[in-house]
């Protein structure tokens, strides 16, 4: 009975590792588990059902886990399943199914962390786009200021720091250990950074904290490039984020790959997509020209 029950337990593994081995397989499906309703999700969603293969859609719920960890165990080795956020990545990770599995805007993870069927794409725009940004928009800035976290973003801060520092700027690093630390920090980086870039971290960008980076930015002119389009329109200066149509169909191409096997050709990079706010621009004392404006997605909220 034990022997048995170890079988059942460690079937999914097993068809894992199948999976790697065996020859090359056509996609006949998507399996496409999304955290929850919000936009970011919905558009990747629909890029993927823009590419002609069947999907079938699902969204993380406390009252659908059981039924979806269910279906995703039955998905063959001719499925791609694509998880959108953190929570479906979970889901699809407990389930273990034997498909194609790309986890998509998640946090970066070290391969080790991930199932060996498994690929991971970040919700985070590499910072060497970024920086071509960077110069376009603000091409007098010199100095870059970071607010992070250090127990959530330490790591992330000083590879953002030394790709900035690679490409000619002065990062700035200003730790914000937590709430009560902002203020000082903002403090600090008034006579020493041209400009603010965003990093994804909780403890500084939550929404509760808009207020006050926002204020900094019009009272010193110093321009916030914001961690994503919500930021602009509420008035960072800018934002470098996905193209979150194009993302979906960058993370089904990626499955679609790894079924064919891994001499097929690498997908086109996902496009990314660049907003900024006219107004804050006017109010920042910053002009762009026309063929600048050509190339971002203008708000004046």
């Amino acid at each position: 009975m034990n022997r048995r029950g170890a079988t059942q337990r460690w079937q999914p593994a097993v068809l894992a590792a199948l999976c790697l081995v065996a020859g090359p397989v056509v996609a006949q499906r998507v399996f496409v588990v999304a955290s929850n309703h919000g936009a970011p999700y919905q558009q990747a969603l629909a890029g993927i059902q823009k590419q002609g293969l069947p999907v079938e859609a699902w969204q993380v719920s406390r009252d659908s886990e059981t039924t979806l960890a269910v279906a995703l165990a039955r998905a063959g080795r001719d499925t791609i399943v694509v998880a959108l956020g953190v929570s479906a990545a979970e889901v699809v990770a407990r389930a273990a199914p034997p498909a194609a599995v790309v986890n998509c805007m998640v946090p970066g993870q070290d391969d080790g962390r991930v199932a060996p069927n498994t690929q991971v794409v970040p919700l985070e725009v590499p910072i060497e786009t970024h920086i071509v940004w960077l110069k376009r928009l603000l091409p007098q800035a010199r100095t870059v200021g970071l607010l992070f976290d250090p127990l959530q973003n330490n790591r992330r801060a000083a590879d953002t720091a030394a790709a900035l520092a690679r490409a000619g700027y002065q990062p700035v690093l200003e730790p914000v250990a937590g709430p009560s630390a902002l203020p000082s920090a903002l403090n600090r980086l008034i006579n020493s950074s041209d400009v603010l870039h965003a990093i994804p971290d909780t403890t500084v960008f939550a929404k509760e904290h808009s207020r006050a980076l926002l204020l900094f930015s019009f009272r010193n002119l110093i321009p916030l490039a914001g961690p994503n389009e919500g930021w602009v329109r509420a008035g960072a200066l800018y934002a470098v984020d996905w193209d979150f149509p194009d993302l979906g169909r960058y993370c089904m191409a990626l499955g679609q790959r790894q079924l064919a096997g891994a001499r097929a050709p690498m997908p086109a990079p996902a496009k990314t997509r660049v907003i900024v706010n006219l107004r804050s621009a006017e109010q920042l004392r910053i002009k762009w020209d026309a063929d600048t404006l050509r190339m971002v997605a203008p708000v004046a909220e």
